[in-house]
């Protein structure tokens, strides 16, 4: 199986199998043929995202092509858009032109090469150069495309710095952009991001249809792979090592004893070295015995919070540039940072966790538990106050764990697997209770949603009658603007039924009119804050927008709309179950924790999705109100709780001047829970007061 397609069966190369089915019949062959074939399942019909794509390899692959200073000669440039053309030559594509021609496996074909970017000493081609030609080649007959579209690699990669104004690099040298204009690969590398959302694959199906999509994939896979061969790809350990004065800073930010002792000083109510460390675990062990669970829970709160705050904020500038300017080698040189940052394999986090430190490990959304004794783990004193004894790691595997971090990191792996082996029967029943519900209903004719026998659902499906599958570019008017020609040129055997539909949604049609107004409103000085600064004089302001050019807008849109709706008889109800069990079965854990509240685990997942669907509780096991304070009495109001030390669950893990600008609080009601504050607040002031 390509790799390509492993993502739409979610197949993955661990034992699985696959079963092959031969249709004995012609309805049963016309259906395999349109709806089986794998081109045709690029889109999922979830939430419109794409699903097919180049994977690890050929990511890499594609970021070292398509850099700025790689340069081919003639027989590497020749090499590889042969052998990328290999089948994108084939009578699949879109027109069976030829003039000179290639020798290639499924028949003969044409590939046009390219003049070279350098012509002394030697021609030489720029790796962008060959997806321009492998583009010229596929859309051959039709009208070229345009793609805009952000990289998945940071422009701080690139330059070495962060931009001080955000705007700086767009229309000059950036490469974290990519810029394909009239099928020239301008500016930009091809990384994950080009494989899915509104990326370069996702515009060719859109604009070419899904047979040209499969074609460029097949292309693409063997020109990266190709290339990977002629240029190397391999990881080691210096890939790894920091510089020695950013690994200085590293331990010194991640030293938390001082932060751990400073928290359990507040927490028992002392200043920090008021009281010995002794004394300070006597104090912490009498305040949890006395208030148990709401104490642990309040506790982890704060080292969390604690914690979080220094990593984040006062060593976020160390911490942040630590995976970019803080390397022995830089990108794109470390081969493990080009497959963090391109998409091809691995996080962030993972690259983190191997060369800076581990991190907080969680079991079930809080730090590692206590035993009766007070310990964490029996090398540690009893009520342990450090950041470590609680199950933060500063260590790294590059230097190895110590014997306490290796078991506190076992302990958050095994939850997971655990985890994992428990869900699949549940989900699996969530998913055909799902089905069995669902499974009759479909779009009729008029666009309402009807079950077997007849009754109406839904009056429109999905209230706009649009086909998920059409969602992505239909609100999308940049793309539609720049590749107009070739949609026009897609949609014109499709006029003949302007008479029947006249009109667009009001929505649609107000905001593609909004679209144009802004256009017409650019101002100069909008244009020079966006960075074009050297406008000729005659091209200093924009044209007006005439009706005629509006008009054909508007006509844009209702061909995109037109072409967006959903087919009569979609199971609908089917994909919907699907859709709702198929990223249950992804889900791992049961329970999430909410940040700021210690003991405020909301039932997330499979189990909620039980309570929702299966058991339709009037009691749920973890209700939770949010209220939005009114805006002109919200500080007032916030600032009286915190006087009164009301304490009602912060999402925003602090007070004060956070939560009068977020504006929102929650809170847990409970049976008698209401009056732990400084004043009592039954139910019935609690319900006055807000």
């Amino acid at each position: 199986m390509h790799y390509a397609n492993c993502s739409s069966y979610n197949a993955d190369f661990d034992g699985d199998e696959i079963n092959v089915h031969f249709p004995q019949d012609e309805i049963s062959r016309a259906e395999a043929y349109n709806i089986v074939n794998a081109n045709e399942q690029y889109i999922v019909p979830t939430k419109g995202d794409t699903v097919r794509g180049l994977i690890q390899d050929h990511i890499v692959g594609a970021v070292l092509l398509t850099l700025k200073n790689t340069f081919l000669t003639r027989s590497e440039f020749s090499q590889l858009l042969y052998g990328s053309g290999v089948f994108a030559g084939g009578p699949g594509s879109l027109t069976g032109k030829q003039s000179r021609k290639v020798s290639l496996v499924d028949s003969e074909g044409l590939v046009d090469s390219v003049l070279p970017s350098i012509w002394k000493p030697e021609p030489l081609w720029t790796g962008k150069q060959v997806i321009t030609a492998l583009l010229n080649h596929i859309t051959r007959g039709c009208a070229p495309c345009t793609v805009k579209n952000q990289g998945k690699v940071p422009k701080n990669y690139f330059t070495g710095s962060s931009y001080k104004n955000g705007e700086e690099d767009e229309e000059h040298n950036s490469e974290h952009s990519l810029l394909i204009w009239k099928n020239e690969l301008v500016r930009g590398v091809i990384d994950k991001a080009q494989f899915g959302k509104f990326g370069l694959v996702h515009t060719i199906q859109e604009l070419y249809g899904s047979n040209s999509a499969g074609i460029l994939l097949s292309a693409l896979s063997r020109l990266f792979t190709i290339f990977l061969q002629i240029h190397g790809f391999t990881c080691g350990v210096d890939d790894l090592i920091i510089l020695p004065h950013y690994d200085v800073q590293r331990k010194e930010k991640l030293e938390g004893e001082d932060v751990g002792e400073e928290v359990h000083c507040d927490f028992v109510k002392f200043k920090p070295g008021q009281i010995g460390p002794e004394e300070l675990q006597l104090e912490i062990e009498k305040v949890i015995c006395r208030d148990r669970e709401s104490a642990t829970a309040a506790l982890d709160m704060k080292m969390k919070n604690k914690l979080t705050n220094r990593l984040t904020r006062e060593g976020s500038q160390i911490l942040k540039h630590l995976l970019t300017a803080g390397l022995l080698k830089p990108f794109p040189k470390n081969c493990i940072s080009v497959m963090t940052t391109t998409g091809a394999k691995g996080s962030t986090v993972n690259f983190q966790q191997i060369s800076a430190y581990l991190g907080q490990q969680e079991l079930e959304g809080k730090r590692v538990p206590r035993m009766v004794s007070g310990k964490s783990l029996p090398c540690f004193p009893p009520w342990d106050f450090t950041a470590r004894a609680g199950g933060f790691i500063t260590d790294r595997f590059l230097t190895g764990l110590r014997p306490q971090e290796y078991y506190f990191h076992c302990m958050a792996g095994r939850e997971g697997l655990v985890d994992t082996a428990v869900k699949t029967s549940r989900s699996g029943y969530l998913q055909r209770c799902l089905i069995k519900n669902l499974e009759s209903l479909k779009v009729s004719y008029d666009y309402t949603v009807r079950d077997a026998d007849g009754s109406i659902i839904q009056f429109y499906y999905g209230e706009d009658g649009v086909d998920v599958h059409q969602t992505s570019f239909l609100k999308n008017f940049k793309a539609l603007e720049d590749n107009q020609e070739t949609i026009f040129q897609k949609f014109r055997n499709r006029r003949q039924f302007d008479s029947y539909i006249q009109k667009l949604p009001e929505g649609l049609e107000e905001e593609a009119r909004r679209f144009i107004q802004e256009a017409e409103d650019m101002s100069l000085e909008k244009q020079k804050e966006s960075g074009i600064k050297h406008l000729h004089k005659s091209r200093k302001a924009r044209k007006k927008v005439t009706g005629k050019v509006q008009d054909k807008f508007i006509e844009l849109v209702k061909q995109k709309y037109l072409s967006s709706l959903a087919q009569s008889g979609e199971p609908v109800g089917v994909i919907a179950a699907q859709s709702i069990g198929e990223p249950s079965t992804q889900m791992t854990l049961n329970t999430f924790h909410l940040a700021g509240r210690g003991e405020m685990n909301v039932t997330l997942g499979i189990p909620r999705l039980q309570e929702i669907l299966m058991t339709a509780s009037d009691v749920i096991k973890t209700p939770i109100l949010t209220c939005p304070f009114l805006q002109w009495r919200s500080n007032v109001f916030v600032y009286l709780l915190v006087s009164e030390s009301v304490d009602m669950g912060w999402t925003g893990g602090g007070y004060g001047e956070q939560m009068a600008r977020c504006c929102v609080f929650s809170f847990k009601r409970e049976e008698g829970n209401c009056s732990r504050f400084g004043r009592d607040y039954g139910s019935s002031t609690l319900n006055t007061s807000i």
